[in-house]
């Protein structure tokens, strides 16, 4: 009699466990759907992968609420720029028009896209490099054509702008280089503001900027924001 029933208990317990893992599934899979039906049309999470962690979802679909929900997709579009992402997200409502307690993430972005999709100065374009980003362009200085090329130190200033600041700049003009110190000042203002905020959600703050060859790293969190299509259309701004 003792072995049927502790052979009962542990049937039931391996039962549980296989139904709470298919259930798992499920619900990732419906959070998945779900926030892709939220994104704005010119944003699409190819290949969005969902964790849903912490305790039995059982027990997390009875309080209402997942304990921790991990997204990523190596493969984000924005604006037709690519680039990969990785969100985790405590206390997740079931209701998706209630706010989630808290995210942290994170989006790697390459020069190329970096490129297409920050508003540099004219033609500028950037190149990333380990703690440094490299800028080349073009301008005028006295009515002469000249192009440009300086080492900027990047910098996140408080939650939403990155400042540039040139530094190492040279000048040339019909091959040969003129003096940086006469005219650098003409061609690059002392220190260069992108805006941040706007490519981001109202409500998501950058947190961390990392500058590694090739690419840019941009640390964000937000606090009791609402997941849903109005969220993803309203941008930030730095004003």
């Amino acid at each position: 009699m003792a072995l049927w029933v502790v052979g009962a208990v542990v049937l039931a317990v391996g039962l549980f466990f296989v139904t709470d893992a298919i259930l798992r599934q499920v619900a990732q899979g419906v959070v998945a759907s779900e926030i892709q039906k939220q994104l704005p049309p010119d944003v699409k999470a190819n290949n969005l992968s969902v964790q849903i962690r912490g305790t039995s979802v059982f027990a997390q679909l009875y309080t209402g609420r997942f304990d921790e929900v991990r997204l990523h997709t190596s493969d984000l579009e924005v604006q037709g720029s690519r680039m990969s992402a990785t969100v985790t997200a405590y206390g997740v409502p079931l209701d998706f028009s209630k706010p989630v307690e808290r995210i942290d993430g994170s989006m790697k972005i390459d020069q190329e896209a970096v490129n297409k999709l920050v508003d540099l100065p004219d033609d500028t374009t950037a190149t990333f490099k380990d703690d440094e980003v490299g800028l080349q362009g073009s301008g005028q200085i006295l009515g002469i054509d000249v192009g440009y090329t300086a080492s900027v130190t990047p910098t996140l200033v408080g939650t939403g702008t990155v400042t540039l600041t040139p530094r190492n700049v040279t000048v040339t003009a019909g091959g040969g280089a003129l003096d940086v110190t006469r005219f650098a000042k003409d061609l690059l203002p002392s220190t260069i503001s992108i805006c941040v905020a706007q490519y981001l959600p109202e409500g998501v703050d950058a947190t961390e900027l990392t500058i590694r060859k090739g690419t840019a790293r941009v640390g964000v969190r937000a606090d009791d924001i609402v997941l849903d299509a109005k969220t993803f259309d309203t941008k930030g701004s730095c004003d």
